[in-house]
């Protein structure tokens, strides 16, 4: 045993000896080349010290550079890819004889780290050398334990720094640069069974962000054991925090409680180089919104979720599988009141803007060309459902609703089983399958025992309508544009208004006398109806409607005409006829002249002109034409002047005639 002992001594002193007399055998400068060489036959790029390089050996085994530099990989923006202006690494020698790594000093003094991804997508920490394969034996065993092996018994850190350092992150085939200033980092570590802080602070877009990280045994992490951790990000504009247990790294499984604190959305995003433009100047101020964490291994959830976002407050589930060929995204969000207004673009709010410039189309073009991108339905499998009890948009309230979503395989399923609208309910059902580059569409819609008033006001600021309505669609399309969902859009639909009335007209004064219903003044024009209602169909674009009627006391009105929507023009015949009794849905035809209207033109140039052709066909008996006359009485030459009007084509005359169709109608007069 004595014999043992003093080998060991010899041995000891035979290591210390060498490790004293090795700097004065081997130049310093012969190291520093080595180590250059070395560096340069690993990674097939240069490394330059062109400062002062020093080395020790013992007791502390270390290396002091300056100025150090690190090039870049070929046809990089910049030609190093670190710069450091010094280094001093110092490892105390004789814990190492026991496996102990006991670091007595790292710091980095200013490096400069410049990341790159070139326009092929290559990282520029991506060497050309080539990579030697791990022994299989050792791939199994790390692949059996799911642990990583150290190689070493302990580690203790000691003054273990980055200052004032510098990262730049330049992505030129995503079009991203991102510039880390002012990073300030420092690890404390006491041993592997000990707890691991890391501390620091750098400088993005001008404000600095803190991290502060805390593990509760690092060999833990290191050996995908279980163990507790916090992480706490804070800034001006967010705040991050994360505490809970991470179970392993390999695969990552970890959970716990985490929050988001945003003190206003608008800041963060100017902050982030994305300000929100265009955009109402009230809302997306703080946002707050806290859970439980989890992660196991492509599999990700935040659940008990609770969301405040100015005055929406709401409670959810989320979860994301990225195990798949594309991500899978299942969730839930139940909110009280969701209020768009203060979301929605200035000029929707009531805010007063600067017109934008209108966007460029090409000459008579009326519905956009530009294909559609249907990537991101391919890109994602979704199933989201949304709960809301209140909608506000502008002056629109919407009651209850429940929107179910649901992305499959390039198919979009959207289901609104539940809305509650101004008295009314409304039910719909939209898909969108977009498997093949020609987008497919079809949607069904059926709203009823909706109060028309309140929802025309509130949407349009139309008051002139008022009764219970349902309206019914069944349409479906298909196109590469708008243009061409617009040119094929086939499918039928109907109205159905009751128990209603029109105000600023009298159908029923305008049905018996030509002239004294366009202008009689100061008496309120109204006209009272049983019944609105209609049917249509939409074939490749083009709506037509055969069978409008409106019951009334003393008047039926009947409609019918076309609306072409890809040149978005308006051709339809409105026809009222005097009947001989009050009674809204019955009553023979009594003897009169009925005035039919003819709407016609584009769109956003309406026209209303008088059909004279059915004026006079309804006036066909002497009789008839007699009361015509008769009704002209009073007002000069009457029914002359306008019919003679017409016929020289005189604006002024035609006026006298369409005031009142104008008042319920809201166009130009032709």
């Amino acid at each position: 045993m004595k014999k043992i002992v003093i080998a060991i001594i010899v041995v000891l002193v035979a290591i210390v000896g060498l490790a004293v007399a090795l700097p004065f055998i081997v130049p310093t400068d012969r190291i520093k080349q080595e180590l250059i060489q070395a560096t340069n036959d690993a990674t097939g790029r240069e490394l330059a010290i062109d400062g002062d390089f020093s080395l020790s050996v013992f007791p502390t085994l270390g290396v002091t550079a300056n100025s150090v530099t690190f090039s870049n990989a070929e046809g990089a923006q910049n030609p190093s890819m670190a710069a450091i202006d010094s280094l001093t690494v110092k490892l105390s020698l004789l814990p190492l004889i026991t496996g102990k790594v006991q670091v007595d000093e790292f710091v980095l003094t200013k490096p400069v780290i410049n990341l790159e991804v070139d326009e092929s997508g290559k990282a520029n920490w991506e060497f050309d050398t080539a990579k030697a394969e791990a022994p299989k034996e050792t791939e199994a065993a790390s692949s059996d334990s799911g642990a990583t092996d150290l190689g070493i018994s302990d580690l203790n850190l000691g003054d273990v720094r980055i200052v004032d350092g510098v990262v730049n992150f330049v992505d030129q085939k995503g079009g991203t640069n991102i510039n880390l200033s002012d990073i300030n980092l420092e690890l404390v570590l006491l041993g592997l069974d000990q707890p691991f802080d890391a501390k620091g602070s750098a400088v993005w877009n001008n404000e600095e962000v803190e991290l502060d990280v805390n593990v509760g045994a690092l060999r833990s992490i290191l050996e995908n054991i279980e163990t507790t951790t916090t992480v706490n990000v804070a800034s001006k504009n967010i705040n991050l925090n994360f505490d809970g247990l991470v179970k392993s790294t390999q695969p990552l499984n970890l959970g716990g409680t985490t929050t988001v604190d945003v003190p206003s959305v608008r800041d963060l995003a100017a902050w982030a180089g994305a300000p929100l433009e265009g955009v109402s100047e009230t809302g997306f101020g703080p946002l707050k919104i806290s859970g439980k964490l989890g992660a196991n291994d492509t599999k990700y959830s935040f659940s008990e979720a609770t969301i405040s976002f100015d005055e929406i407050v709401g409670a959810g589930d989320f979860s994301i599988d990225l195990g798949g060929k594309v991500p899978d995204i299942v969730g839930k969000l139940a909110l009280e009141t969701l209020d768009l207004n203060p979301y929605l673009p200035a000029e929707q709010n009531g805010e007063s803007k600067a017109p934008a410039a209108p966007a460029q189309k090409s000459s008579g073009e009326k519905w956009d060309t530009t294909p559609i991108d249907l990537s991101a339905l391919k890109a994602v499998n979704a199933k989201f459902d949304l709960s809301v009890q209140q909608i506000l948009f502008q002056k629109i309230k919407i009651g209850a609703s429940a929107l179910a979503t649901t992305i499959k395989n390039g198919i979009l399923d959207l289901a609104l089983t539940e809305m509650n609208l101004y008295d009314g309910t409304g039910t719909a059902t939209v898909t969108v399958n977009a498997q093949q580059p020609t987008l497919k569409i079809t949607n069904a819609m059926t709203i009823e025992n909706i109060q028309l008033k309140p929802l025309l006001t509130d949407a349009a600021d139309f008051k002139k309508l008022e009764g219970k309505g349902m309206f019914q669609t069944d349409l479906s399309t298909s196109g590469k544009s708008q243009a061409d969902l617009v040119s094929a859009l086939n499918g039928t639909g109907q109205i159905l208004f009751e128990d209603g009335s029109i105000s600023g007209v009298n159908l029923a004064a305008m049905a018996r006398n030509v002239t004294t219903a366009f202008t009689s003044k100061g008496e309120e024009q109204k006209t009272d109806f049983a019944e609105i209602s209609g049917t249509y169909q939409i074939a490749n674009g083009i709506l037509t409607n055969n069978d409008l009627k409106m019951l009334s006391p003393f008047i039926r009105l009947s409609g019918a005409g076309t609306v072409e929507l890809p040149p978005q023009t308006l051709n339809y015949r409105i026809e009222p006829k005097l009947v001989a009794t009050t009674e809204g849905q019955g009553g023979g035809e009594a003897a009169g002249v009925a005035v039919p209207i003819i709407v016609s033109g584009p769109w956003d140039n309406l026209k209303y002109a008088p059909d004279l052709a059915g004026v006079l066909k309804n006036a066909a008996n002497p009789e008839g034409v007699k009361k015509l006359l008769e009704g002209a009485k009073g007002s000069g030459d009457g029914v002359k002047d306008v019919l003679k009007g017409v016929k020289d084509k005189d604006p002024a005359a035609v006026k006298n005639l369409l005031d009142a169709a104008g008042g319920l109608l809201g166009g130009k007069k032709d």
